[in-house]
């Protein structure tokens, strides 16, 4: 049975707002209490069958095992919020760790595994790095950038649907660039 200890909220607060090109820094302040799901870490990769978020084996933080090669990955015991670093992370238990995203659609609109949703997985993408949102897409590995939680698929003063897919909430433009991608509202 799943634990439900909060539920979804998210608040988004753009201090700034200014046109994607605009060399001008954004900053925005996010608190989103996450529905803590113990079936699911804090990336939002689903924990393997029989095996759910907890505090096994003696640890000081809560983790489950995501596959049968014994991968694992921390779990969040508290909200997802953001703090002074300026990126999604949630408490698990005297650990902090990266959070986000509970979409089921890429940015293309394409559904996402069940049981590999949107979220920065700890697993990586196939690039190897932790650096943007995502999901698998299907069983032959394929995947998809997804929008970040605090930025949904938009016009945002251009002329066609964007998002952010970076996981860090303070973003210049400069580099924001780098980490936007057309997507399609559903």
């Amino acid at each position: 049975m799943k634990s439900v200890l909060a539920s979804i909220l998210l608040i988004v607060c753009t201090v700034m707002s200014q046109s994607r090109n605009n060399s001008v820094e954004q900053y925005m302040y996010i608190r989103q209490a996450v529905t803590i799901d113990n079936t699911k870490t804090a990336g939002n990769t689903k924990c393997r069958s029989g095996n759910s978020c907890d505090y096994h084996e003696g640890t000081t933080y809560s983790w489950c095992y995501t596959d049968y090669s014994n991968y694992w990955d921390y779990c969040c015991t508290g909200p997802c919020t953001t703090d002074e670093r300026t990126f999604l992370w949630c408490p698990s238990g005297d650990k902090r760790q990266f959070c986000g995203s509970r979409a089921t659609r890429d940015v293309s609109g394409r559904k996402c595994l069940d049981t590999h949703t949107c979220g920065i997985h700890l697993d990586y993408n196939v690039l190897g790095l932790v650096s943007a949102f995502w999901c698998l897409v299907d069983l032959a590995g394929n995947w998809g950038y997804c929008c970040a939680p605090f930025s949904p698929c938009g016009k945002y003063g251009e002329s066609y649907n964007w998002c952010t897919t970076s996981p860090f909430t303070k973003v210049s433009y400069a580099v924001r660039d780098l980490n936007w991608q057309y997507c399609t509202i559903n």
